[in-house]
């Protein structure tokens, strides 16, 4: 490493270590919330398809993606109807709220019929203020069977556990969801096992066929159309990613505006010993670069950190994709580059005799 770089980055601690700080921020920013994205989407995807269920039937105008406000929007009759159709062994109206967490309403009997969901402790729900949570729920929030929990904004009582993870986490009686969204008789989407798993994509253009304005997904293909996000999402990571690259610009091109000011009578020096402009602008670009590269690097060993802090102390799941690092380790770079372009060409084009005199 040129020793002239080390010599400047060691002059000014202090803004060096911030000028770290802020780009190991920006990719912290990028590397943190995408895991996070991604591993809340991959979770949503599993624990959907975790059903036995072949078909999820959406009401009309639905599309794919999770919904930040799920609503009971769904005539449950339309259950009966499709499980006329044939090829279909049972249709099961699911109710889903989210407040903080998210809740499902389902009649735990039929329920059974299109998941391998049991209770493996304590009893289903039967009356209005009863719920089941899964182990995973159990453990972390500490809750007991005979115990109670604060759902759609009253006491609920925990009258069992149920395994293996499917959907949301706890679960009430559908009509409960029904009475505290003042929806009743709507659910959410309907739950569809055929009688024959090798002739559901059949199944599914038959429903379709009836029910055209509905949407259909096969549950074998929810973790890759979850994996994929939706739109919206995209568009905010994408936002994300790029007020990363801003901060991080903006933090390098006002710690090296202020070197090349500071050093103005030093670059003067060199001109005068025969420095070029290319040269000196070269220097204060490795400069910017290496603190790049080190905020780069503090940012991984941070985003690591971060994710082991959340995962324990959260619900939360992060997947640290390798991917993400490679883009982040790119876009520090062109944000290292961004940041020092103005002041390596102002450094650059200054005139020795004024930069000599300067004080």
């Amino acid at each position: 490493m040129d020793s002239l770089v080390i010599s400047n980055l060691m002059h000014r601690k202090v803004r060096t270590l911030v000028s770290i700080s802020g780009v190991a921020l920006g990719v912290v920013l990028v590397v943190l919330t995408v895991g996070i994205a991604h591993g809340f989407l991959s979770e949503q995807g599993r624990r959907n398809a975790a059903v036995t269920a072949e078909i999820i039937m959406r009401p009309p105008g639905s599309g794919f993606g999770l919904s930040l406000s799920p609503t009971l929007s769904m005539h449950a009759g339309v259950a009966a109807e499709v499980a006329s159709i044939e090829g279909v062994r049972d249709a099961v109206p699911v109710g889903q709220y989210l407040k903080g967490r998210m809740i499902d309403g389902v009649d735990y009997s039929s329920f059974t019929k299109v998941s391998d969901a049991r209770v493996v402790e304590g009893r289903p729900p039967e009356g209005e203020d009863e719920a089941i949570v899964d182990r995973f729920h159990q453990r972390n929030n500490g809750v007991k069977v005979g115990g109670v929990i604060d759902v759609l904004d009253r006491k609920i009582r925990v009258v069992g556990v149920y395994e293996p993870e499917s959907l949301g986490r706890v679960k009430v009686q559908l009509s409960t969801l029904q009475n505290f969204s003042n929806r009743p008789g709507l659910c959410s989407f309907l739950l569809i096992k055929v009688n024959d798993p090798l002739e559901q994509e059949e199944v599914a253009e038959r429903i379709k066929g009836r029910y055209p304005d509905y949407g259909l997904w096969l549950t074998r293909d929810l973790p890759i159309l979850y994996s994929r996000g939706s739109p919206a999402l995209k568009t905010f990571l994408n936002v994300v990613v790029l007020l990363a690259v801003i901060v991080s610009s903006l933090v390098i091109l006002l710690g090296m505006y202020t070197t090349v000011t500071e050093r103005t009578r030093q670059i003067g020096v060199l001109k005068s010993l025969g420095a070029s402009r290319r040269w000196i602008a070269g220097e204060i670009q490795k400069e910017a670069l290496t603190i790049t590269l080190l905020g780069v690097l503090v940012g991984f060993i941070l985003s690591a950190g971060g994710r082991y802090a959340i995962t324990r102390l959260t619900q939360l799941n992060v997947e640290l994709e390798i991917t993400w690092f490679v883009y982040a380790l790119g876009l520090g770079l062109l944000s290292g580059m961004i940041g020092a372009l103005y002041p390596a060409l102002r450094a650059a084009n200054q005139d020795a005799v004024k930069a000599l005199a300067y004080e």
